[in-house]
């Protein structure tokens, strides 16, 4: 067990750091157990502007990561008209060798989507 969520930790650290950029207004925080390594590698940034941006969360549960980690949150129906987030991180259940998707049946399932739909940029994190 510990060697998957080490993976999932180090798949989120390089996901933050090849993707994600302090200077966004916006950004997508989906749901599940990799989102919390996702959120962890964003603060250990130590760049002051990381607490300027918007998250939007996709569910309680990452409402409550971004809360925790002194970042501000914003609902999605809060967004201005025609926003378009700069980047959503999320994770997936299973990815197959041609990299297809699958993603869980939960209740943040339909968040999830209208977040990814509405981001520049979505990254799929996940971890072997």
């Amino acid at each position: 067990m510990a060697d998957i969520e080490t993976a999932k930790r180090n798949a989120a650290k390089k996901a933050v750091a090849d993707h994600f950029d302090p200077s966004a207004r916006y950004v997508g925080i989906g749901s599940g157990s990799t989102i919390v390594y996702v959120v962890e590698a964003i603060k250990a940034l130590k760049d002051e502007r990381v607490f300027r941006i918007n998250y939007v969360p996709t569910g309680y549960q990452s409402r409550q990561l971004i809360y925790n980690a002194g970042l501000q949150d914003i609902k999605f129906d809060s967004l201005p008209p025609d926003t378009v987030i700069d980047i959503a991180f999320d994770g997936a259940d299973e990815v197959d060798e041609d990299l297809n998707c699958i993603k869980g049946g939960g209740a943040c399932l339909y968040q999830e989507k209208l977040v990814a739909t509405h981001a520049r940029k979505f990254i799929c994190v996940a971890g072997t």
